[in-house]
Parts: structure tokens; C-alpha cells; sequence
């Protein structure tokens, strides 16, 4: 069961884990908020790859019919790849839920330790807030519906709300600690959060706040599975597993003006998979080791540009496009820069885990559309989240259907 409460999941008995029990004392505070980051990281790069199977930035090439909805967007909550697999398995609800809980565990113990007790007790909570936040705002994003500890079925809403309350938190902190790089990591993730509810000010406000050349990576190594960048597992040359996912057609040779889009990089036609997969690899990440964005100052400029369109989004798009040698983007319409910034999202941020909410909140048209032939057997879907998996609603005594 994912949304175990405190107990529970400190009765999880695993040999290549650390046991959690004893462990929740000021000495171990470091040890604990380090555990909850690597939770994340390694529940991060399953998110990112799966959901962007789900969002068209990925084809399915194995022969694997268990990984076949996902991009045929027609996922079932009985199935056990997306629900209870661990994030070496592209699992997401219950890597996400396991460090949505491990960083509110170790945040709940350092709010009630003191300075003298833990060194540099501020930084830490802003950073326990700070993920905390992302595991809520991915969580949200992703489902459409959500439990938390045992609770009711809840609004994906309900759920982004909360990560909004953990950024404050985290912003709060990292400045009573002088933390630029977590204070920077929140008000983008609370811009998002903020993005996603309709509340476009509060949203401008904090993305303003970020300097453009801004990033916080999430953190890989080659030298354990469990570490791996997810994406480059599966999809790079070189990776033992990399030929299990294929850049998708749409975002193949993408160009603006005749030249190159060099923000999606990928391989040429490698070869045809057995499954009948045309193979290209990207090569965004180019190996094991490679860090994966959680937050960037262009996210933050691409949501201003939204909020704001006009000549500020065009200001945007051609700084954007001058970084990468892009010719400028001319302006237009209101709605003809609003498509541009759209489309900015997609290449910009691909393969960062935002294009399946961009296509749910924003309502974009789905590629294949519904009822299209898939090419290894029934019909294109159209799901824009994933359902809420039955492990939870069978266990979870305050759900009733």
C-alpha cells in the first residue's frame, strides 16, 4: 500500500535499507533529509520518463505489452507497472507518495528540533520543505485524483495546494537561512503550483523573482541502479536498456526558420525495433550520471510569458532563441505569441516532466486523437491523468466507491 501512515511504514523491512526506526534523532538529521532527496531524485526520473510516454515526448518500443497504455493514454487502475513498481521501474505513484512522506517526516522532526540541536536547522527545513513541495506538485499534477496518509480521495487542486503551503514554508526558511539556491528552487515549484490553480499573479510575482540563467538539477550517478538518470535507461545509446523508448515523431528534426532546434537533441534513424518501433534515442542526457532539471529561471520566464504575452513573452521567446542561436520570433497576435509560448514549453522543457500537465491544463489537442489505431493493437485513449491506482482505493478505508 502507498499512503501508509508513519508507523507502517517504518515496520518496512528492506536489506538494502538503512532501518528507519531510532533513526529520528538531531544527530541523524542530515542522514534523514539526505534519504528524503534521493527519494525524490530517484521517484523524479521515473516521473519524467513515464509521463512523457503518456504525453507523446516518448514512444513505447519494447514488446512489453504491460508498458503498452501509457502511450496509448488508456491506463487501468489495476495495473501495477505505474502504481507499485519502484522507480527502477518506472513506477511513480508509490515513489512519489514514499518521498512526498520522507520529506515531510524529517521537515515535521526539524520543526520541532531546535537551532542548538541540528547546525543550519533552517536551511535544512527549507530544503525538506522544497521537496516536500515537489512530491505534492507532482503528485497533483500527475493523478487525477490523490490520497495522502490514509486520507479521503482528494482533488488533484487539494493536493497542489499543499505543495504551495510547503514552498511558502521553504521560501520562508531559505531566506532566514540565506539559501539563494532552495529560496529559487521554491518560487519556481510555487509558481507552478500557483500556474496550475488560476492564480496567475501570485505565479508572476514568484517567477519574476528567479534570474533567468537559474537551474537546480536533481543529482544522478552510474555507479547504482537506483541512482541512474531514468530517462538515459531508457532511451540513449550506450545504456543497456536504452532502446526501450524512441523520440517520438513530433518532436524528431524539429526546426524554427529552416534551422535546427537544437533544444531537443536526439539520434538519427538507428534502426527499426523488433516491435516495428522506428529507433531514435535522445541525447539531452547523455549518460547515466546526467543531472535532470527540477527547476529552471527559463521555466520561470516561460510562465511569465504566458501570464503576460505580449511584448514581455516576445522579449522571452527571442532571448529564449538568441541563447541557441534561434532566429527571433516576429510577435503577432495575442493568441499567435500565446501558441509560441506554448510550443516554447515543449521544447524547451522537454523531457523535464511538465509537457503531460501542459496538456491538461491547458487543454491541448491529443496526438494521436482518441480512437486513432495504435500499432500494437486496440485504439488511442484519452486519459490526461493517471487514474487513482486501485492498491490505494482497496486499502485506504476512507475511500469508499
Amino acid at each position: 500500500m502507498v499512503t501508509l501512515g508513519c508507523d507502517d511504514l517504518l515496520e518496512v523491512d528492506a536489506p538494502d535499507r538503512i532501518p528507519a526506526e531510532g533513526l529520528a534523532v538531531p544527530a541523524n538529521a542530515e542522514l534523514l533529509l539526505n534519504g528524503a532527496i534521493g527519494d525524490f531524485e530517484c521517484a523524479y526520473g521515473a516521473y519524467v520518463t513515464l509521463s512523457a510516454v503518456m504525453a507523446g515526448e516518448f514512444l513505447d518500443a519494447t514488446q512489453t505489452a504491460a508498458r503498452w497504455p501509457y502511450e496509448r493514454r488508456n491506463v487501468l487502475p489495476s495495473e501495477t507497472l505505474y502504481s507499485t513498481s519502484g522507480c527502477e521501474g518506472l513506477g511513480i505513484y508509490t515513489p512519489l507518495s514514499t518521498a512526498r512522506w520522507s520529506a515531510d517526516n524529517i521537515l515535521q522532526h526539524l520543526q520541532k528540533w531546535t537551532d542548538q540541536e541540528v547546525p543550519n536547522r533552517q536551511k535544512m527545513i527549507a530544503t525538506a520543505a522544497a521537496f516536500s513541495g515537489y512530491s505534492h506538485l507532482l503528485l497533483g499534477e500527475a493523478f487525477c485524483t490523490v490520497a495522502i496518509d490514509l486520507s479521503e480521495e482528494l482533488p488533484h487542486t487539494t493536493v497542489i495546494q499543499r505543495a504551495v503551503e510547503r514552498f511558502t514554508t521553504a521560501i520562508n526558511a531559505a531566506q532566514a537561512a540565506g539559501d539563494a539556491a532552495i529560496l529559487n528552487l521554491a518560487r519556481v515549484g510555487r509558481a507552478r503550483a500557483y500556474l496550475a490553480l488560476g492564480q496567475n499573479q501570485q505565479a508572476l510575482t514568484d517567477a519574476q523573482a528567479v534570474p533567468a540563467n537559474f537551474v537546480y538539477n536533481a543529482t544522478a550517478s552510474a555507479a547504482n541502479p537506483r541512482r541512474y538518470n531514468r530517462v538515459y535507461a531508457q532511451s540513449g545509446e550506450g545504456s543497456a536498456g536504452g532502446t526501450s523508448l524512441s523520440v517520438a515523431p513530433s518532436y524528431r528534426n524539429l526546426t524554427y526558420a529552416g534551422k535546427p532546434d537544437p533544444r531537443v537533441p536526439h539520434s538519427g534513424l538507428l534502426r527499426t525495433n523488433p516491435d516495428g518501433t522506428p529507433l531514435y534515442v535522445q541525447r539531452k542526457y547523455t549518460s547515466q550520471a546526467s543531472p535532470i532539471p527540477i527547476a529552471t529561471g527559463k521555466e520561470a520566464q516561460l510562465i511569465v510569458a504566458e501570464i503576460q504575452g505580449g511584448q514581455t513573452a516576445v522579449n522571452i521567446i527571442n532571448a529564449l532563441h538568441a541563447a541557441v542561436g534561434l532566429d527571433p520570433f516576429p510577435g503577432g497576435t495575442a493568441q499567435e505569441i500565446r501558441d509560441q509560448v506554448i510550443e516554447e514549453r515543449r521544447r524547451e522543457l522537454w523531457l523535464q516532466g511538465t509537457r503531460f500537465f501542459d496538456i491538461r491544463r491547458l487543454n491541448l489537442p491529443l496526438d494521436p486523437p482518441p480512437g486513432t489505431p495504435y500499432r500494437k493493437g486496440g485504439t488511442y485513449g484519452s486519459d490526461r491523468c493517471f487514474p487513482l491506482p486501485d492498491v490505494e482505493v482497496l486499502n485506504n478505508p476512507n475511500i469508499k466507491r
